[in-house]
């Protein structure tokens, strides 16, 4: 097993930009694709993670310091920084649970696939770290290296299955057919979601507003454009930054320019994708009789959606309020400000781009990553000084918006460290989310189907007009 963790660790060391690429290529020739065309889909789902990490770098180049200036200027006292995913991971998989999960999640995922507990073939080698996190969290926050690998599989498991249940309404909303996103750090949102958006459903008056993004840009006509919305949005950033007018101008152009290149990136990843979605269907046909299996992806094909970006940006400074507000909290929003887009882009995909749900619910999910970030830092803090990370200046502990800042992390953690509250609080989310799954998905799809009529018919009588 060590030597098996060497091999995968060597690999690791190349980083995303290529395992992802290169387990896209095999998967791709197991399918019998030509190795020709296995080769241009590897290079160019390469080339559109690249572009996507990009896209977002330069978004958190020019967020970062307007959200520092302007946490700054509110005098906020917070003790725990977020230091971002990326540090998080990089101590991850420092550990020695890090290179040995990938293997035993690998053949984990083999083995549901062939007894037909999940759909969902996750070939997204990089972000196992997540499902990974669950496990060493566990481990350090219980000092049992057995609960720590339940942890591990345990998040592994809810995962995959809720990128099944999730799948048929997010192939519609992105228009990804047979596609899943098993990438913790979004799916972890739907366990609040769903239950959150059933409520919604019920609420005499609330139930009734339909407004999503698409509808809201073609009434507010120029200014419902992405990129006209992106320089509003930019502009009062930039004021709340006690920026002056020209680099509040350059911080709104810019926010503009991610709003229009990134669904263009994502693109370059659709491309990548349709010879390999082509062989999927083929070889499925020929030798499972038809049986559906879901290439799982990393969520980062979903973020370039417009109404995901718009609802970002939006919640973006609001996350430093809330951060103010909210009893509890100690983590100080920082590096992780530039990944709210993958915590909200599959509630935006439930509630097919309402506008108020989207919002709402985005903030409860915020406000949630602020708490659990806050409850499971001693844990993360315990990992990141082990692998020689850092505590910033000034502050207690290190958080950031993914490791135990997911309800399913934390959850899990929580509940196999026999934790009181954390247990009847998992508890209680979680059997909400299964009281309410099967019915949120159909009203989910059921919408999309609706709007696709309507679009239709829309089409046709305009054609007719004409």
């Amino acid at each position: 097993m060590e030597s098996i963790a060497g091999y995968f660790k060597v690999l690791l060391d190349f980083g995303p930009n290529v395992v992802l690429p290169f387990f896209i290529f095999l998967f791709a020739l197991a399918l019998r694709t030509k190795p020709g065309k296995a080769v241009r889909a590897a290079i160019f789902i390469g080339i559109a993670l690249i572009g996507i990490k990009m896209v977002i770098a330069f978004m958190g180049d020019n967020l970062g310091p307007a959200m520092k200036a302007l946490s700054k200027n509110s005098g906020l006292q917070l003790n725990i920084m977020d230091v971002g995913w990326g540090a998080v991971a990089a101590a991850i998989w420092s550990t020695p649970m890090g290179a040995i999960g990938i293997p035993v999640l690998l053949v984990f995922n083999l083995v549901l696939l062939y007894f037909r507990a999940t759909k969902t073939l996750m070939i997204d080698i990089w972000n196992y770290h997540h499902l990974i996190t669950a496990g060493v969290l566990t481990y350090f926050a219980t000092g049992n290296v057995y609960l720590g690998f339940a942890g591990m599989l345990l998040a592994a498991l809810i995962t995959w299955l809720i990128a099944d249940w999730a799948a048929p309404f997010l192939q519609r909303f992105y228009g990804l057919p047979g596609i899943s996103m098993p990438t913790l750090s979004s799916i972890s949102e739907l366990v609040i979601a769903a239950p959150m958006n059933e409520l919604f459903d019920r609420i005499p008056g609330i139930k009734n507003i339909r407004g999503n993004f698409d509808s809201a840009r073609k009434y507010l006509g120029i200014f419902g454009e992405p990129a006209v919305l992106a320089v509003i949005i930019g502009l009062v950033i930039g004021s709340l930054a006690k920026y002056s007018i020209k680099d509040s101008i350059n911080l709104a152009m810019n926010l503009a320019a991610v709003m229009i290149i990134l669904p263009k990136v994502v693109a370059i990843l659709m491309e990548g994708l349709m010879p390999i979605q082509e062989a999927s269907r083929e070889f499925l046909e020929k030798r499972l009789g038809h049986r559906e299996i879901f290439l799982g992806l990393d969520s980062a094909i979903s973020i370039g959606h417009p109404s995901v970006l718009t609802a970002a940006l939006i919640l973006t400074p609001f996350v430093l309020v809330l951060a103010a507000v909210l009893p509890g909290n100690q983590v100080l929003p920082f590096a992780d400000i530039t990944v709210i887009p993958f915590r909200i882009a599959f509630v935006v995909a439930l509630v097919n781009g309402n506008v108020f749900r989207t919002l709402v619910i985005g903030a409860v999910v915020l406000m949630q990553v602020l708490l659990c970030g806050t409850i499971t830092s001693p844990a993360l803090t315990k990992i990141f000084l082990s692998v020689g990370g850092k505590i910033p200046d000034g502050a207690v502990g290190v958080a950031s918006f993914s490791g135990g800042s997911l309800f399913v992390t934390y959850a899990i953690m929580q509940t196999l460290s026999f934790v009181i509250s954390g247990l009847i609080i998992s508890a209680v989310v979680f059997g909400l989310f299964l009281l309410v799954a099967k019915s949120q998905q159909k009203k989910a799809v059921k919408l999309m189907e609706e709007e696709e009529e309507n679009t239709y018919a829309g089409i046709q009588s305009a054609s007719q007009k004409a």
